[in-house]
């Protein structure tokens, strides 16, 4: 499975400003509205998502694409991004995506799209193959300044072999395995000395996912 991670500012439902905010989503963002505001934005049963690359291109080849394609199907995209409590955590995901090398301009923009001056995208997927989790259960962290992390970068192909375990945990999570989704944050040096709210948060979430579990199985 061809999977790539793109970061972007924290929003509450991605479905335009009105209502929401857009937050640490980098210098753009500081003095104007990112496209991400319509990532989850469903028109006529499509997303249109948006992330701003290093650059004008995404290397698809990474994905498995030829240097002269244009595009490629068939990616899972997990979007990431920063809570008020610190570090990047995962925030939905689109299944069986397209992914183009560069910026696309939307047919059709609905209304909502329109009004959020939203006209370009750089991945697309049905609506009914995208989730967006709610605030409560983005739990899952993805490390930025550890070996096999996310760094600095908005987009993020995870091919090291350091980054295997933290694939897996992200492919449990997406295919439905929610206790999987909380991490060993004790084993995270980069979480624990950076972001000691979201570490404490983590723990509560991951004790009471234990508790739950235990219960079901008695």
């Amino acid at each position: 499975m061809a999977l790539i991670f793109f970061n972007i500012g924290w929003m509450n439902k991605y479905n335009g400003i009105a209502g929401d905010s857009i937050e640490r989503g980098g210098k753009y963002n500081q003095h104007s509205v990112g496209h991400e505001v319509c990532n989850f934005t469903n028109n006529n049963g499509t997303l249109y998502g948006y992330v701003q690359p290093v650059g004008e291109s995404i290397k698809i080849e990474k994905l498995g694409a030829s240097k002269q394609d244009d595009r490629i199907d068939g990616v899972t995209v997990v979007w990431t991004a920063g809570p008020e409590s610190g570090g990047t955590v995962v925030v939905g995901w689109y299944r069986e995506a397209t992914v183009y090398r560069n910026i696309q301009r939307i047919e059709k923009p609905n209304k909502l799209q329109k009004e959020n001056g939203v006209a370009g995208f750089r991945v697309s997927a049905l609506a009914e193959k995208a989730v967006l989790l709610p605030v409560e259960q983005r739990d899952l962290i993805i490390p930025r300044a550890v070996k096999g992390g996310i760094g600095q970068s908005n987009v993020w192909f995870a091919e090291s072999k350091e980054s295997r375990h933290l694939v897996e945990q992200v492919t449990a999570l997406i295919n439905g395995k929610i206790f999987a989704s909380i991490p060993d944050v004790d084993q995270i040096k980069s979480i624990q000395e950076g972001n000691p709210r979201l570490v404490a948060h983590l723990r509560r979430e991951r004790s009471a996912a234990i508790v739950k579990a235990k219960k079901a199985a008695t």
